[in-house]
């Protein structure tokens, strides 16, 4: 039982990290021994904590003075409308990409709601994380 804590614990703090998460996170749980259905569940809860982390504390990070000019800068109503428009579908199509750290930051920036970018950026990372386990699998079966 320990042994399973520690290894999935691992595939959920590699999925945490920003530059590693999915991509280094579902092979590395492969490599550790756990099963499918493990590497996908604590890989993408792993991966997807960041993104209510990030949803939660941006609204008081950016009431900050400073960090409001700051945030400020970024923002434009072009790209607001660009998200507005279409963020669902970036978020859906780009989070396992560009990183889900980096895409919370900038959807948050732009003013998407939290909801639905919570709700894409699961749906991303877990069917991310499905095809990316299956395809592993599948070369290992391959090869062996």
């Amino acid at each position: 039982m320990l042994d399973y804590l520690s290894k999935a614990f691992s595939v959920w703090l590699i999925g945490f990290f920003p530059w590693a998460e999915i991509y280094v996170a579902v092979p590395a749980g492969i490599g550790l021994g756990l099963d499918i259905y493990s590497v996908v569940l604590w890989s993408v809860f792993g991966n997807y904590i960041p993104a209510i982390i990030i949803t939660r504390s941006f609204d008081r990070i950016a009431r900050y003075p400073r960090a409001g000019r700051w945030l400020q800068k970024f923002s434009s109503p072009r790209a607001k409308a660009r998200i507005e428009k279409n963020g669902v579908w970036a978020t859906l199509i780009i989070t396992p990409w560009l990183g889900v750290w980096a895409m919370a930051v900038t959807v948050k920036m732009y003013g998407m709601k939290s909801g639905p970018f919570l709700w894409a950026s699961f749906v991303s990372i877990l069917l991310y994380a499905l095809v990316l386990a299956a395809l592993i699998k599948l070369g290992i079966d391959i090869l062996s």
